[in-house]
């Protein structure tokens, strides 16, 4: 908590204990008044340090006009700066609208009190917007890529990471969806005439596409949430229960949206509801089946393959495969860095069913925000003014598409 609001935190605790020792002394304990004393000095020592810190701001007003003030982060060579990443929970309690509300409440708004918040354009993950490469003069560590990976600290991957996101200021809208190319690239003789017909003759060639029209829509995705008023007032509580409730809820919608969606009204087309996508069947075993799927990317479309999806069932079963002497074909249990089928990340799915897969290039799905997440906090129902509740919303509106679908496959691990 910051000096100002503990500050204020203890001038209320002091009037709570100053009106208890006047109105009921019979009441006023021996702990009350350990309290009183312990409130006393507390208060002359956050005032002393809040006086401190306005003295040495008015001693040093001239650098406001001399240089902007930075973070050591950002004093930094560009090369070694870290990337700022916040959280949605860690996101709204830092907004300007949260702030001022925890600052004028600073032990929970009371009882009747009105309560509306709105922090809008959330969820958004803050990096240097000019990394630089290791080669870079004066740079004391490396600086990852793209497609590199931390193999000690590596966080597990999920389809969300995998998919190209981006925004869109259409509601809707109708675009080509690829569903096959033809590839007619080849070299060009200089032409000597204007009558050549073939790329030996100096004709261009003119590679051909297949496409069909698709519609994109937004739909609006939401979930919401009942705290106390304390809870509202305290950023930590607030910040945990938005990260584990909110956007892990939000997220799960929108993956099993991405795989499932039925392509309603409703709802936007999964992959496992748009034409175009490719189809394995089972063969012989699971490694065998993936295997071929990924040849018949290859060849279909010539997909750049960045994952195998699977059920976390199944993605046990593909650890747990054994050999005829009942040795684990990987590494078993000690196994070091990423999980991968045929050399490509496994990646775990809850939203897809057991015995089913999907290979390809998840960057052809897009997802685009229309209305970035907004978290409102609002206490306008007959009942939470008179408990104390506030309802939290989590609250977006996005457009999903699949460019190019021939870049998808889905798998069938069963047998029959």
């Amino acid at each position: 908590m910051d000096p100002v609001a503990k500050l204020a935190a203890l001038n209320a605790e002091a009037a709570a204990l100053r009106t208890k020792a006047l109105g009921s002394p019979e009441s006023f304990t021996e702990a009350d008044g350990a309290r009183a004393t312990e409130i006393a000095k507390e208060r002359t020592e956050v005032s002393a340090l809040i006086e401190r810190a306005k003295s040495a701001a008015e001693a040093l007003g001239f650098a406001a006009d001399e240089a902007p003030l930075v973070s050591s982060d950002e004093q930094a060579p560009a090369g070694n700066r870290r990337a700022k990443a916040m959280t949605l929970g860690e996101a709204f309690v830092n907004s300007d609208v949260y702030k001022s509300h925890q600052k004028e409440n600073p032990n929970g708004a009371s009882k009747g009190t009105d309560i509306r918040l709105k922090a809008s354009g959330l969820g958004i993950r803050k990096v240097d917007p000019a990394p630089v490469s290791s080669g870079t003069q004066g740079n004391s560590r490396a600086v990852r890529t793209n497609e590199v990976d931390d193999l000690v600290n590596r966080p597990e991957r999920r389809l969300l990471d995998l998919i190209t996101t981006g925004t869109t200021n259409l509601p809707w809208f109708q675009y080509r969806q690829i569903i096959s190319k033809t590839n007619n690239a080849a070299l060009v003789n200089e032409a000597v005439t204007s009558t050549g017909t073939t790329p030996a003759t100096g004709l261009k060639p003119l590679s051909t596409l297949t496409t069909q029209t698709a519609e994109a829509k937004a739909y609006t995705y939401a979930d919401g949430m009942e705290v106390t008023n304390q809870e509202l007032a305290d950023d930590g509580i607030m910040k945990a229960l938005i990260d584990s409730t909110l956007r892990e809820n939000l997220e799960i919608l929108t993956e099993s949206i991405l795989l499932n969606g039925a392509g309603t009204a409703d709802e936007p087309a999964g992959i496992l509801n748009t034409s175009g996508v490719l189809q394995q069947a089972f063969v012989t075993d699971v490694p065998t089946t993936i295997r071929k799927a990924i040849t018949k990317l290859r060849t279909t479309s010539g997909t750049t393959i960045r994952g195998v999806l699977l059920h976390p069932e199944d993605d046990e079963t593909w650890d747990l495969l054994k050999d005829t002497q009942g040795r684990f074909l990987g590494n078993g249990p000690f196994a070091g860095g990423p999980k991968t089928a045929w050399s490509y990340e496994r990646i775990d799915s809850q939203a897809l069913e057991v015995g089913q897969a999907i290979v390809g290039d998840f960057s052809t799905i897009h997802l685009l925000d229309l209305d970035a997440l907004a978290i409102e906090a609002f206490n306008q129902h007959k009942d939470y003014a008179q408990h104390n509740l506030v309802y939290v919303r989590a609250e977006q509106r996005k457009v999903q598409l699949i460019r190019n679908a021939a870049r998808l496959c889905v798998v069938d691990l069963t047998a029959g």
